[in-house]
């Protein structure tokens, strides 16, 4: 995208809605306040911090800047972060609305879920880093969604995890899957993975979990039932606690598969098909550009992610007794070790 000059205040403000351009925005529960002058005011909240989130926040802003919405001249960034609490996100939310915000940008589905229950139909809300927007109440189709909401899905490419790991080990009969199933992202991918499984005559095994501290028992308790692998959805229990995961695959000499590319530098994580997250930033953040210069979400499509990328971690291999075929591994964008 060509680079250009950012709007001007007045320009963003009368193009963003009538109740920003007036200077005022009032969220449900929280009171007016005067909008600060400047250029326009975004709002991003994020639920955890991670290598795969930042890196599509860091997407995000870099594809501002090179529109020319380059903070703090072009545009004021108010960034919050959640810290894995659903009660401080919607705490976030109301803060980012009394702010005077003309955006507000959910990275994760639980900071969408927030959002939408919280903010006005008025504010634009644009996500990215989402496996499952429609659960956040964003709406129920690629173009059947609420007139304000626009953004990116990058719901994890489960049937290219299990088609991975049966060209690895051929005889693959069952995977060994942790999740949080209180998260609408988790829950969703796990009910596709159970599906494309299936569909492979493949078992899942379920061990769910509270939070990321409970990863490492539930592996071990899968490991108990001879699973031939591990399995990672988008989740953010074992997003956090992947090192855990990881390592009773080493312990236990089983495959570990993610779909978080970041994963893959972790030891005992054998391979990893997944979305690049930069991208899903860099996407998204080129229908924010698209907001700020007027155009209504209403006349938008929300977007799948489509920058996908193997990875392989020889040294893992190794550890495990696994032999990548050569032909995956001229395949693969990246191979660790």
């Amino acid at each position: 995208m060509a680079t250009t000059a950012g709007p001007s205040r007045r320009q963003a403000l009368r193009l963003l809605g009538g109740a920003a351009a007036a200077g005022t925005l009032v969220a449900a529960g929280c009171n007016a306040r005067s909008r600060p002058p400047g250029p326009p005011r975004l709002g991003l909240l994020q639920y955890v911090r991670g290598a795969a989130p930042d890196a599509a926040r860091r997407g995000f802003v870099q594809a501002l800047a090179r529109a020319g919405f380059r903070p703090p001249a072009g545009v004021t960034l108010l960034e919050r972060f959640a810290d894995g609490s659903m009660a401080k996100g919607r705490a976030h939310v109301k803060e980012l609305l009394e702010a005077g915000v003309d955006m507000l940008v959910a990275i994760g589905t639980p900071p969408l879920t927030a959002i939408l229950a919280i903010a006005p139909a008025r504010v634009p809300v644009v996500f990215l880093y989402c496996s499952n927007p429609w659960g956040a109440g964003a709406g129920t189709s690629y173009t059947r969604h609420r007139p304000n909401v626009v953004g990116t899905v990058s719901t994890s490419p489960l049937a290219e995890q299990l088609d991975l790991a049966r060209r690895i080990s051929p005889g693959l009969l069952s995977v060994g899957l942790i999740f949080h199933p209180s998260e609408a992202n988790a829950s969703f991918e796990a009910e596709l993975l159970r599906r494309e499984a299936s569909q492979r005559s493949i078992a899942v095994v379920i061990e769910p979990v509270a939070g990321p501290a409970e990863v490492a028992r539930a592996a071990d308790a899968l490991a108990a039932q001879r699973v031939g692998a591990l399995v990672r959805v988008g989740d953010y229990a074992t997003s956090v606690g992947f090192p855990a995961l990881a390592a009773a695959g080493l312990r236990h000499r089983l495959p570990v598969y993610s779909v978080d590319p970041a994963d893959i530098a972790t030891p005992g994580c054998l391979a990893v098909v997944g979305w690049d997250p930069q991208a899903d930033g860099a996407q998204a953040g080129a229908l924010a550009v698209q907001v700020l210069r007027g155009r209504s979400p209403a006349t938008m499509a929300f977007e799948p992610v489509t920058r996908k990328l193997l990875l392989l971690n020889r040294r893992t291999a190794g550890a495990i007794g696994v032999t990548f075929p050569p032909e995956l591994l001229r395949q693969a964008d990246r191979v660790e070790g």
